[in-house]
């Protein structure tokens, strides 16, 4: 995760001269990402990247932006970069749910998730049958390994 500070300074590296591909392998950040930070800061100014609260958006604002794609067959891009999102995959992931739930957008969860609590499987006693199963088999790997061991000792007094 880029901190403000790294944003800026790719951003002066950039327009200095500094490649795209040596800012990537600095930063250890994809080049896409590189020129797509470029891009949305040339187009909204050092502003965009300043560091705020998490953004709500409303399901209106996403379907517009969902529409300029779908519809108007404007790249997601270029519409990520004009509507000022961080990246452009925060629309990519609008397009892919609104298409794969019929065209329905889903109502933006605040914070973390719970989690569901899970009742362990592994804690519960195990039957005499089973106990009795697992002790056969430490008893025949250990006397195996005697046997070996025996096996070894008798060699090495020959």
């Amino acid at each position: 995760m880029l901190t403000y500070g790294n944003k800026v300074e790719i951003y002066t590296r950039r327009q200095t001269g500094e490649t795209i591909n040596s800012i990537s392998s600095r930063f250890k950040v994809h080049k896409s990402d590189i020129k797509y930070l470029i891009r949305l800061i040339d187009y909204h100014g050092l502003e965009i990247v300043k560091p705020t609260k998490r953004k709500i958006y409303s399901n209106e604002f996403k379907e517009q932006a969902i529409n300029r794609i779908l519809i108007d067959g404007d790249s997601i891009k270029s519409v990520a970069i004009e509507l000022g999102l961080s990246c452009d995959k925060i629309l990519r992931t609008w397009v892919k749910y609104y298409l794969q739930n019929g065209n329905t957008l889903k109502k933006d969860n605040k914070g973390c998730f719970s989690m569901k609590k899970t009742i362990k499987a592994t804690n519960t006693p195990k039957s005499t049958e089973e106990q009795l199963k697992e002790e056969n088999l430490y008893l025949k790997a250990e006397n195996e390994y005697l046997k070996k061991l025996k096996a070894l000792a008798q060699n090495s007094k020959k």
